[in-house]
């Protein structure tokens, strides 16, 4: 008896009841062009005419990739000392010897940082670089060989020489890959920036060369739904029958205690 009366209770109560539902829509703009090199880029995007006409915004969602174009420019050093080692003398030939010189050597080849901020109603919201990389080659200049004379002994006469050459090993740092600055606002007087003008502008500072790959800014709202607004008919006669039920039960309980 007690579970009749409640479902006849709940069946009123949320036919009769507010209802609100959060619902994300996507602001509409766009930059003007996706290849971004070392320059300040604005786009207005817009999104009020797309909400319904009570509701509350509830937060704004951003998600702006990059990647590295991939054509770098690089700043190479010129080629420093690190050392040398050089062997004794050993046996070339029959009737020579050598010996072996190394020197070597270090070269730094170094790409630009890309980088990329994120403002929105000048308030910044985030940035993001690419990641740093670090490789590394050696080579070896042609060998040089140098006469350094003869010496002889009561059996044989041996020429010396020195052959030489240079190790260089080149120390490639780069900046490479993809990155994203993404996030929610929850910020207040942003959203309401977004309320009184219907746009909101962003502004994209990028350092190096650069491609946008996406571009989102999601507005998250709820439509909002009067607890005063009159129920349709058959609302209101769903409401009546939970309550018709509930005074037939009691009535029926009333006799049975007589």
């Amino acid at each position: 008896m007690k579970k009749l009366i409640t479902t006849a209770l709940l069946t009123a109560l949320c036919t009769i009841s507010a209802s609100a539902l959060a619902t994300p829509i996507a602001m509409t703009g766009t930059f003007a062009s996706n290849d971004m090199a070392n320059n300040n880029y604005s786009a207005v995007f817009s999104g009020k005419s797309f909400l319904p006409a009570d509701y509350t915004v509830n937060s704004l969602t951003y998600s702006f990739s990059f990647r590295d174009d991939g054509s770098d420019m690089f700043t190479t050093s010129g080629p420093v000392s690190t050392g040398s080692n050089m062997t004794g003398w050993m046996p070339h030939t029959s009737i020579s010897y050598a010996r072996y010189l190394t020197n070597y050597a270090t070269v730094e080849r170094t790409g630009q940082q890309e980088s990329a901020a994120l403002s929105i109603g000048g308030v910044l919201l985030g940035t993001g670089s690419t990641t740093l990389t670090e490789s590394s080659a050696t080579t070896s200049s042609p060998l040089q060989v140098k006469y350094e004379g003869t010496g002889c002994t009561s059996y044989q006469c041996y020429d010396f020489y020195t052959k030489s050459w240079t190790d260089t090993t080149t120390i490639t740092l780069d900046n490479t890959g993809a990155f994203t600055i993404s996030g929610i606002i929850s910020n207040q007087s942003i959203i309401d920036e977004l309320l009184r003008s219907d746009q909101l502008t962003l502004n994209l500072n990028v350092v190096g060369d650069l491609v946008l790959t996406n571009s989102q800014l999601l507005l998250d709202y709820t439509k909002v739904v009067a607890s005063a607004e009159v129920p349709e008919p058959s609302s209101i006669l769903l409401a009546l029958a939970g309550l018709a039920g509930l005074g037939a039960v009691r009535r029926r309980s009333k006799r049975v205690a007589a």
